[in-house]
């Protein structure tokens, strides 16, 4: 039986904003529709699946962005941005994270 996927349409990066932070936002939002798109409709086994020599998985990539959300928008402080790409299935990758707010 096929799934049906909606077909999203490739978009290209945003051009640079007034400000460096309009430009980030920009291409942070870019990047997170084109995570979005990726794993829309993929089965679990195959966002998990590694093809690339780096090991990242698009699940992988859907953890680090969120680490990049929370640090750029909660300003919470990312120690170990390489271990943001790894999911840990049994807790939170919260190890690598500090509150900047003590």
């Amino acid at each position: 039986m096929a799934t049906s996927r909606r077909s999203r349409r490739d978009v290209p990066p945003p051009r640079t904003g007034i400000s460096e932070t309009d430009t980030l936002r920009a291409f942070h939002d870019y990047l997170r529709d084109s995570i979005a798109a990726k794993v829309e409709g993929a089965p679990e086994p195959q966002v998990r699946t590694t093809i690339v020599r780096s090991g990242t998985t698009l699940l992988g990539l859907v953890n680090h962005l969120t680490f990049v959300e929370r640090s750029m928008f909660l300003a919470e402080n990312v120690t170990d941005w390489k271990a943001t790409f790894q999911r840990r299935d049994r807790a939170p990758c919260r190890g690598t994270l500090t509150s900047s707010a003590n």
